[in-house]
């Protein structure tokens, strides 16, 4: 500044031209200048940073939205996962019961065959038989009458294929239908009628099928009928037959 105001004196007094102005002053102007530039610099940066930190703000919020939203969509696809898992084990245990059904038809229309030949090869002078029952439903009988009815029926039937000399597979196939169709009070009705028949092979028979293939809720029912109508004889066959058939079978 002493340097420029020097030199500015210099040329002022060789010109006789008056300088009105004292370093003093010069000084004072070249602070102020200095001082309206920092506030204008400051200004712009103040202004740039309001700005940058208004755009960091904004980028802050759609980040917290992205990873709100990024939460949500996993949340999401977890779900479906689970239940894509659920409908599958669903699949699989339907998949599971058609075979079980397929089995069951092809045992059943085995049975239908094999019925539908002693039915076919029967003497013309035997007694038409009664059709057999379809499996038991509750409420869809009276418990007394067409209960002996029905027992009546598959003894009936039994008598006309063993009068006919073919009684090793047609019996066997009308004691397995058997077991598979008629109640616990059916099959107890059954036994008695048969035995008061004196067909004693075809009561231990059918006792020996029933016990190993029923269900142990159904033997127990069925073992106590036998109870109640005085064959307790008959009512340990079954039960015994029920043991044998669910002992674990021991490696030789």
């Amino acid at each position: 500044m002493e340097v420029l105001f020097d030199a500015a004196s210099a040329d002022a007094s060789e010109q006789g031209i008056e300088v009105g102005v004292t370093l003093a002053d010069l000084y004072q102007l070249h602070a102020k200048a200095a001082a309206e530039q920092s506030s204008a610099v400051a200004t712009r940066l103040s202004a740039d940073l309001d700005s940058v930190s208004s755009q960091l703000r904004a980028a802050r919020d759609e980040n917290e939205q992205l990873r709100s939203a990024y939460e949500e969509l996993r949340a999401e696809h977890d779900e479906l996962r689970k239940q894509v898992s659920l409908k599958a084990d669903s699949l699989r245990v339907l998949q599971r019961k058609y075979a079980v059904l397929r089995r069951k038809a092809a045992a059943l229309r085995e049975q239908a065959s094999l019925l539908e030949a002693g039915s076919s090869a029967a003497s013309p002078d035997a007694p038409a038989a009664a059709p057999l029952p379809v499996p038991r439903q509750e409420g869809d009988r009276q418990r007394t009458e067409l209960d002996e009815a029905a027992a009546r029926n598959v003894a009936r039937r039994a008598e006309t294929l063993y009068g006919g000399g073919r009684q090793a597979d047609e019996l066997l196939a009308l004691l397995r239908h058997t077991t598979d169709a008629y109640s616990p009070a059916e099959t107890a009705l059954l036994v008695l009628l048969l035995t008061q028949e004196g067909r004693v092979d075809l009561v231990r028979d059918l006792l020996h099928i029933y016990g190993r293939d029923k269900p142990d809720h159904e033997v127990l029912r069925t073992a106590l009928e036998l109870l109640r109508s005085g064959a307790p004889a008959h009512a340990e066959t079954v039960l015994l037959a029920a043991t044998e058939a669910r002992k674990p079978r021991q490696n030789p």
